[in-house]
């Protein structure tokens, strides 16, 4: 069961982003779901009390949505039912060992990237395969954070097996050539790596120097797109990148043109809100016009637009909590920054379920642990 089940996951990430694969997503989220339920010899699912809790907040807002009649109501709400499916899935799959697995999965998203590259896979995640610059369009899953934040949280020291994750995950890195992901996968390697009392240490060395050839061989070989030789230097330079002068321009305009009242400011408009703003092209003066979009790419305005200041100050105040729930400083900073920037440049945290394994993490894992020492102590 516990191999299905690691198989339906892997299916579950890899067709989560894509055009026309959401129901093969609710699919595999019921399959994920109803095997725990069976595989309980009560046929009973644990659920967390805060669950129960979030899930009261959600149908206010989600009411909120029905009677503000948002045309596209499906199209948003079915994200956050897809997280409490999710997350009860987690919760009650018991003696899963999630490192290996992220292990397996970033080697076969690895993998896909190069057959998309290839031309051995079809284009599942977009209409085509390949968009400006030489972006390579492909799962949305990022593995390779997910073990960052891992690692960070368990106080676990760079080794090999990391080593060659990150060989693995330079491949889709690149391929996406997107900024957000590269800068957080980057962030988090490097508070892993950083230890004045291990840094010479051997392991050490040979891992960074493998990373560090290992970069450099791709870069400079054919199989590198030419995203990756254009995109480059907004690593060193963030605020020169394109799409971020987009997002803040798209966030500027969308502050401008709304027109909420002042019960709106504090409670939003409920789930199902969309926005639709008015984007200048300055080189196709004709492909100028109003575009509406599920959310502008910015998390935080994502939960104003839909739960006003009120949403917006019960999420900081959860992730407060949650920061501290987490044991060490520097899986602190992971945390903090894999959420600011990754709501400052999308909304993948509310649309994506496998963002929902790093408060796992933090909350489950913490209190399994908790309660074996619990039992140590008893015994």
């Amino acid at each position: 069961m516990k191999v299905f089940n690691q198989i339906v996951l892997i299916v579950l990430f890899l067709a989560i982003g894509t055009k026309t694969l959401s129901a093969l997503v609710a699919i595999c989220l019921v399959i994920l779901l109803a095997s725990v339920w069976i595989d309980t010899k009560k046929g009973k699912l644990e659920i967390p009390h805060y669950i129960i809790l979030v899930f009261g907040l959600y149908v206010f807002f989600l009411v909120l949505g029905i009677i503000n009649g948002h045309p596209n109501l499906v199209r948003d709400v079915k994200f956050q039912f897809f997280g409490f499916v999710f997350y009860l899935f987690l919760v009650n799959f018991k003696n899963f060992n999630l490192l290996r697995f992220l292990f397996i999965l970033n080697a076969i998203v690895s993998a896909v990237y190069i057959f998309i590259y290839l031309g051995l896979v079809p284009s599942l995640w977009n209409e085509s395969i390949a968009g400006m610059e030489g972006r390579l369009y492909g799962p949305s899953i990022i593995p390779i954070v997910l073990i960052g934040f891992y690692y960070l949280y368990n106080r676990m020291s760079f080794d090999m097996p990391l080593g060659i994750s990150w060989l693995l995950a330079l491949v889709y890195l690149f391929m996406t050539s997107n900024l957000m992901n590269l800068v957080t996968a980057g962030i988090l390697l490097g508070l892993i790596v950083v230890n004045v009392y291990k840094i010479f240490k051997p392991a050490f060395l040979v891992g960074f120097a493998i990373i560090l050839v290992g970069s450099i061989v791709f870069f400079n070989s054919d199989f590198a797109p030419e995203a990756i030789k254009t995109k480059l230097p907004y690593i060193l330079k963030p605020w020169e990148y394109a799409s971020l002068k987009t997002r803040i321009t798209d966030f500027g305009r969308a502050l401008d043109t709304e027109d909420f009242t002042w019960s709106e400011k504090i409670i939003g408009e409920g789930f199902g809100a969309s926005t639709t703003i008015y984007r200048e092209n300055e080189i196709a003066v004709s492909l100028s016009g109003k575009i509406t979009f599920q959310e502008i790419d910015n998390g935080f305005y994502y939960l104003y637009h839909r739960g006003g200041f009120l949403l917006l100050f019960l999420f900081l105040l959860a992730n407060i909590y949650l920061i501290y729930k987490i044991p060490s400083l520097k899986a602190k900073l992971g945390f903090i920054f894999i959420v600011v920037f990754t709501n400052l440049l999308s909304i993948h945290y509310f649309n994506n379920v496998f963002y929902l394994i790093i408060p796992f993490l933090i909350l489950e894992t913490g209190i399994n642990k908790k309660e074996e020492d619990t039992k140590k102590l008893e015994a």
